[in-house]
């Protein structure tokens, strides 16, 4: 026992009186808390703590050794615990939303690892091991297939753990079958292996060899597959996508529509057939296509960089159909760019894009017995640079995440800037697992669309490094916990086999 229930309402929470004996030195923001009243069990979360007084008197006078200060601890001076509560339970552990409240003097204790377990875990479908509470060693799961039921999203800052959190989400859909996961990878830490400072990490396709497909823009012996995408695959959309990489303007963009409108899935290599001519060759073709001459000029000049990307070639490409077969089939993929593509904005968005909206196109001609068979997640970083405002029309992800979840196709975005996220997409993120975030803007963004938004935001200011506030469809209250380590133990829990995973990443690295 901590103490005692002293006031409270369901909108407003409830206010404990601390137990004497009790310090609010061991108590933290974000605790689980158990409220004991005769039918039900009320979980809830520490929302603050505050120290008291029946009698402002006492500071006149203060004592002035731990006798006098015992003696006077419980009657004039006093703390209490202000909870925000969640969920009820009753006596067979049927789990409901806050409906009534519990009476005066009920007790409150500390969460037990037994009421962890009926919150998280007993009524999950499947419900996977993700971390442990901030001051408790209890297990926290989420249940991922309603994490993959709609939109879900990782939030924090650079260094704040996203990427070690995501891998050990991703390797639990992947070990449980729960969906296929197309996952864009921008900083190569998902396919065969990770680097972490020094070392090397078994990343997706180390664990799961037989469920993983890794292709590459770029020739990497480690990849399953190569992509080659053909120009006429790419549509102006696309470029208006990474207009700042190829630093053209809005008339541009207008320029390549009337392109495209012109020459249809020919204009881009039309484009491109136009580099190195004269002005006046350039200027009879802007009069013949209707375009102005100094703007198709400026368009053809712009796409240098794009005409010397590789992995942009006119030939019989499958590997997208290829990539789809995959997904259908309960396998996932994993895109990676590297070589000179590594780290590079242009190629990442381009390609993610492209051949998101193809692999859309296509599933959405399936019929609903198939699509049904498998679920796909699509794992995009950076998505504020896809589902900004100004730019989720423009790409296939904006329309992902507002409909495609009829379709069996969500979106696992993973960003730390989700100030820059639109609205309409943001009220869409099902699920939400915040790290560290340390500008307002963002930290109001996380709780756009969630009512205890205000209380949360206290706890997710202590936050530290591989800590997580965890919210949303795929758990039954909040809760914020360390992330479980990405290491040796985890590697050995969800490999299949039970050989030793690092040896072979050991004997190539050392």
């Amino acid at each position: 026992m901590i103490g005692f229930l002293k006031s409270g309402s369901i909108g407003d929470g409830f206010v404990i009186r601390l137990n004497r004996m009790v310090s609010p030195e061991t108590l933290r923001i974000g605790d689980f808390i158990v409220i004991q009243g005769r039918l039900y069990q009320y979980f809830t979360i520490i929302d603050d703590l505050r120290i008291m007084s029946s009698n402002e008197d006492v500071f006149f006078a203060p004592p002035d050794d731990d006798f006098k200060k015992k003696a006077i601890t419980g009657p004039i001076i006093f703390s209490e615990a202000l909870l925000s509560p969640y969920i009820m339970a009753d006596s067979a552990g049927n789990i409901s939303s806050i409906k009534t409240i519990p009476e005066h003097f009920s007790i409150a204790r500390r969460a037990t690892g037994r009421d962890l377990e009926t919150i998280f875990k007993k009524n999950a479908t499947v419900p996977f091991f993700v971390g442990t509470p901030l001051t408790m060693e209890e297990k926290i799961y989420v249940d991922l297939k309603k994490l993959c039921e709609r939109n879900s999203a990782i939030f924090g800052i650079t260094g704040s753990g996203k990427t070690f959190l995501a891998r050990i989400i991703y390797s639990g859909i992947i070990k449980h079958n729960v969906a296929s996961l197309l996952i864009f990878d921008m900083h190569n830490e998902y396919g065969r292996m990770a680097k972490s400072g020094d070392k090397h990490l078994p990343a997706l396709k180390f664990l799961f060899p037989e469920k993983v497909k890794v292709f590459d823009v770029a020739n990497n012996p480690d990849a399953d597959s190569y992509i080659n995408i053909p120009s006429k695959y790419i549509e102006p959309q696309d470029l208006s996508l990474v207009s700042s990489s190829l630093h053209y303007s809005e008339k541009s963009e207008e320029t390549a529509l009337l392109v495209y409108r012109r020459k249809g899935d020919n204009w881009l290599r039309y484009l491109f057939s136009l580099q190195g001519k004269s002005e006046k060759e350039i200027a009879e073709e802007a009069e013949r296509i209707g375009a102005n001459a100094a703007s198709l000029r400026a368009l053809v000049r712009h796409l240098n960089r794009l005409s010397s990307l590789e992995f942009i070639r006119d030939v019989d490409d499958n590997s997208i159909d290829e990539m789809l077969n995959y997904l259908k089939n309960g396998i996932s993929v994993v895109v990676q760019f590297s070589g000179k593509y590594a780290n590079d904005p242009l190629s990442y968005f381009l390609v993610a894009n492209v051949i998101s909206r193809r692999i859309h196109r296509k599933y959405e001609k399936l019929k609903e017995e198939e699509r049904e068979k498998q679920r796909i997640v699509i794992v995009i970083e950076e998505a504020h640079k896809f589902l900004s405002t100004d730019l989720k029309d423009q790409n296939i992800f904006g329309t992902i995440a507002r409909e495609m979840r009829k379709f069996n196709v969500t979106l696992s975005i993973i960003d730390q800037r989700p100030c820059e996220i639109d609205e309409e997409v943001l009220s869409q993120v099902g699920t939400r697992f915040v790290l560290q975030l340390m500008d307002e803007k963002d930290m109001d963004a996380v709780f756009q669309g969630v009512g205890s938004g205000k209380r949360l935001k206290k706890i997710l200011r202590t936050l530290q490094s591989q800590e997580t506030l965890l919210f949303g469809y795929s758990v039954p209250m909040p809760v914020a916990m360390r992330v479980r380590e990405y290491g040796e133990n985890f590697f050995k829990e969800i490999q299949e086999e039970k050989e030793d995973p690092l040896k072979g990443i050991n004997d190539i690295y050392g």
